[in-house]
Parts: structure tokens; sequence; C-alpha cells
């Protein structure tokens, strides 16, 4: 028997074992074997459920109890960090700042979200 987390992640995502086959590309049977322990997982199976759930291959093994390899960790604890303190200063604000940065983050993703749109257009123009 192969101890894994993979039916764990998967109901943390709330996926049926279909659902997930379909987005790895295996069979829900597959699936089914390797939430069992029946099957050893082929190492291209664990790398694609590892990166569909985002987390290390050792965490899928219980090999270790983080969910993120050492070196990505700490870019992750980085973020995490500024985030933190991008939230203390948004909770300072008044409602009515609080409200313009929520807005003004909209816009930005917008125009951000418009300026690729167009420079994929030009891309494909010139091909």
């Amino acid at each position: 028997m192969v101890r894994n987390r993979v039916k764990e992640l998967r109901k943390e995502r709330s996926l049926r074992q279909e659902e997930l086959a379909g987005r790895i590309n295996i069979s829900q049977q597959t699936v089914s074997r390797i939430e069992n322990g029946d099957n050893a997982l082929a190492a291209d199976i664990l790398m694609s459920l590892a990166n569909y759930f985002g987390v290390s291959i050792d965490y899928i093994l219980y090999r270790s109890d983080s969910r993120r390899e050492v070196e990505n960790q700490a870019e992750f604890d980085e973020i995490l960090e500024r985030n933190y303190i991008l939230c203390r200063k948004y909770e300072k604000l008044n409602r009515k700042n609080q409200e313009l940065i929520f807005h003004l983050t909209e816009e930005l993703g917008n125009g951000q979200r418009l300026k690729e749109e167009f420079l994929n257009m030009k891309k494909k123009e010139k091909q």
C-alpha cells in the first residue's frame, strides 16, 4: 500500500475523482487506485498532481508536512509578509479610502487586461 494525500487534496478542492482525472489526463480508475494506495505513483503522475495542487511531492507522499518545497517556501513566506503588511495598511484607512483603493485596484486590473489584449492583437497582426 502506498500512502498519500491525494484524496485529501482532491476533497479540499471539492472535486470528484472524474474531475481530477480529467484535469491531469488520467482515468478515474487510476485516481481511485492511487487514493486507495493500490498503485505506486508513477513519476509523471506524481509531478502532475504536485503541480495541479501546488504542493511538493514530499507533501503528497507524507514525507513532509510542509505543502511547499523549502526554496518555494521562502518565496511564499515573502509574498505572505508583503500581503500582510498591505492588509494592515488597508485596515488602517477609513471606509471611504478603502473603497477608493478597491476601485483603483479593479481599474488597474482592467487596464492591465486591456493592455495585454492590445499587445496580443498587435502580435497576431504581425504574424
